[in-house]
């Protein structure tokens, strides 16, 4: 499988480490469900979990899965669990193609906020949103669930619309009923004067 992000691990500090090493219970198992009855957001690619906690306090009447490869963020977000125990919090550290690949029950929403453009044309296979990616949000994604993608790269952005306006399983609509703090590659992509797209597609059934 072609890796869809880069290697931004970081220095892991004492802390990070302890924090991965332990057998939490926010943690699950590849394609594992999470014990819960609330509606199943997937949060794809949380970064340094910075606005990822703040969003899975804020919205409690979900409950979020946060799929990260990155360790550093995978590690704070360990840590915030067993400092705070939230109910509605589950991490896998990993590739989330590998997670959906193995999921046998269906999620209400998935979130991809800022994930990585790979803008250079040798790179194009590395991105995580493809028309195979799609047609698997669709199939785990329950009747009139959506899928919320945010980006702030203009060639990623024409790519999505591309793809979009290829296929006839999703519909594009203006709301996402999850709210999320501004992320800190959002607040970058504010600096430099990008412009920021959302694209909200719900399942058609």
């Amino acid at each position: 499988m072609i890796k869809t992000f880069s290697s931004r691990a970081g220095r892991l500090s004492d802390t990070n480490k302890r924090f991965l090493k332990i057998d939490s219970k926010s943690i699950l198992k590849l394609g594992e469900k999470p014990k819960s009855t609330k509606p199943i957001v997937m949060d794809v690619g949380f970064g340094d979990a910075q606005s990822f906690i703040y969003d899975v306090t804020e919205n409690k009447d979900y409950v979020f899965i946060g799929i990260e490869p990155y360790k550093k963020g995978f590690a704070r977000a360990v840590q915030f669990y067993e400092e705070n125990f939230p109910k509605n919090m589950f991490l896998f550290n990993g590739d989330a193609r590998e997670f959906f690949k193995e999921i046998k029950y269906k999620a209400n929403f998935i979130r991809i906020h800022f994930p990585d453009p790979w803008p250079k044309k040798k790179h194009i296979k590395r991105r995580l949103i493809t028309k195979n990616f799609l047609l698997t949000s669709w199939n785990i994604l329950k009747k009139n669930g959506s899928l919320e993608i945010i980006t702030d790269s203009f060639i990623y952005q024409r790519h999505i619309e591309e793809l979009i306006s290829c296929q006839n399983y999703f519909k594009q609509i203006k709301d996402f009923p999850i709210s999320y703090q501004i992320s800190t590659f959002n607040k970058k992509a504010l600096t430099k004067g990008h412009t920021i797209k959302e694209y909200v597609l719900e399942k058609i059934s």
